[in-house]
């Protein structure tokens, strides 16, 4: 950990809204995302689930193409030997990635983790990596649209093949993936990490192209920051009152309720916030198509997690250039947050492992803000020394040392 140059290197908006992305997170973990009865969203639900996993996803694709090129004042992505040697580092990275999440896998806490999906979803960029903002913009545009589709028809085939009961129960796993899993029934693994599962490879690849497009813009701008945080806002609302305006059509929301098990009491408050809404049953009928419900994986729901990606990503970036100076100071905690999100996130899964009887008694608020104190003061450390976070440093060591000498 020893202190390097690349803390100036980094862009502090993009980091601020990994740290926010961060937080959010725990806060899902944490907290409930609907009142005790089921009938009211909450918060945290409203303002969290989904869309900071999302935003966590989408910062990853920033985060590749500033590892390979940007845009900035060069202009271009990496090409040549260069690229070649970016492309084996990342590969490197994701395997790393999916043995550790495996791994975190096996902790017991109520956590759906992410870090298997994501590690697979650095390795799918991979021939992404080469691509400049126009491509990368009509890819993303492309997967938005066209992966639910072709899960919806995967899910159709399915379902009429096995049953609609047993593809729902039978093909997918229905808990973290772990190591044991890769060993003992590696097709269902590969099944739910690319298709079924909480976070499907599929539908989520759309975070990391448009993350990646968003990468290769003049991030460093503040007209860019304006622009993708009023378009942000406004791609979110539009999918937000289609989503809306496709249910008031006669029998879907009661098709909603019934399809889903949630009922109509409670099916608000599961729309809002995707708590316990079972989606696998619908995926193959058009009223799932209505749906921007968090981790539907529905096109809606895509389009609204990548507005309000890009808007938080765009107001972060203007905070961090207008505060220029000391004046960003306020920010540093949350900067230095999202410099070392590896770290935390995994520590925080520990964390809730080792602690959760010592804690159980706790206030779930009071608990959630000491998680929150404690990655913000381990952000302020990190970044006032200058350290790369420990795992971040492992990573990026050990995948630059694999790959070989840099061009």
């Amino acid at each position: 950990m020893a202190a390097t140059t690349a803390v100036q290197r980094r862009i502090p908006g993009v980091d601020a809204a990994r740290g926010l992305a961060l937080l959010g997170m725990i806060a899902t973990h944490l907290l409930g995302l609907v009142s005790a009865d089921g009938t009211e969203p909450t918060v945290v639900g409203l303002v969290f689930a989904g869309k900071s996993s999302a935003l966590f996803a989408t910062l990853a694709g920033v985060g590749l193409a500033l590892l390979t090129g940007g845009a900035g004042r060069t202009g271009t992505p990496h090409r040549g030997p260069l690229l070649g040697w970016d492309r084996r580092r990342v590969a490197i990275r994701a395997l790393l990635l999916f043995i550790l999440g495996l791994a975190c896998g096996s902790l017991d806490m109520n956590v759906a983790v992410i870090l298997a999906q994501y590690a697979l979803l650095f390795l799918v960029a991979v021939p992404f990596l080469h691509l400049g903002a126009r491509a990368l913009a009509a890819w993303a545009t492309g997967w938005v649209l066209l992966s639910p589709v072709l899960a919806s028809l995967l899910s159709a085939t399915l379902q009429s093949a096995v049953g609609s009961t047993a593809y729902v129960d039978g093909w997918r796993l229905w808990s973290n993936p772990t190591l044991i899993d890769l060993v003992s029934q590696p097709g269902l693994l590969a099944w739910d990490l690319l298709f079924s599962g909480y976070y499907p490879v599929l539908q989520w690849f759309s975070y990391v192209l448009f993350g990646l497009f968003l990468g290769r813009l003049r991030l460093d701008r503040m007209r860019v920051a304006a622009v993708l945080a009023a378009g942000g806002a406004t791609l979110a609302a539009v999918a937000f009152l289609l989503s809306r305006g496709l249910q008031q059509w006669p029998g879907v929301v009661s098709a909603l309720a019934t399809g889903t098990g949630a009922g109509t009491r409670a099916l608000e408050a599961e729309l809002l916030t995707g708590a316990s809404l079972s989606t696998e049953s619908v995926q193959h009928l058009l009223v799932w198509f209505t749906l921007s419900t968090p981790h539907s994986g529905a096109p809606l729901d895509l389009l609204l997690t990548c507005g309000t990606s890009a808007l938080v990503l765009g107001v972060c970036l203007l905070l961090t250039q207008v505060a220029r100076g000391l004046l960003v100071w306020p920010l540093m905690p949350l900067i230095g947050a999202g410099a070392l999100p590896l770290t935390l996130y995994v520590g925080h899964l520990v964390a809730l492992d080792v602690f959760e009887t010592a804690t159980a008694d706790w206030p779930r608020l009071g608990l959630l803000l000491a998680y929150w104190v404690g990655c913000l003061i381990a952000g302020t450390l990190w970044r006032g020394f200058g350290w790369k976070g420990p795992l971040e440093w492992l990573v990026a060591t050990t995948s630059g040392t694999l790959a070989g000498p840099r061009p």
